[in-house]
């Protein structure tokens, strides 16, 4: 699902945290974003509490365990 905010930020649905712990394990995340600047954060932001959804930031992955069943709520991704 594209979601459509006003700086078109690509939130992706049901992505497997997996792919984004050094550890290689975790379930999905019910919504995920990759961000780079503090506008997109805020925007991000805006997106989850328009949903009431909980938040994981998460930098490079290291020291995170993510349950199997995963997370759901939004992961912003701060790369």
């Amino acid at each position: 699902m594209k979601v459509v905010t006003k700086m078109d930020l690509d939130i992706r649905e049901n992505v497997p945290l997996s792919e984004h712990t050094t550890l290689k394990v975790g379930g999905p995340a019910r919504y995920l974003v990759e961000v780079e600047s503090e506008g997109e954060v805020m925007e991000a932001l805006k997106f989850a509490k328009q949903i009431s959804a909980p938040l994981l930031l998460l930098g490079g992955g290291s020291n995170v365990l993510v349950s199997d069943t995963g997370f759901a709520g939004l992961v912003i991704l701060i790369n």
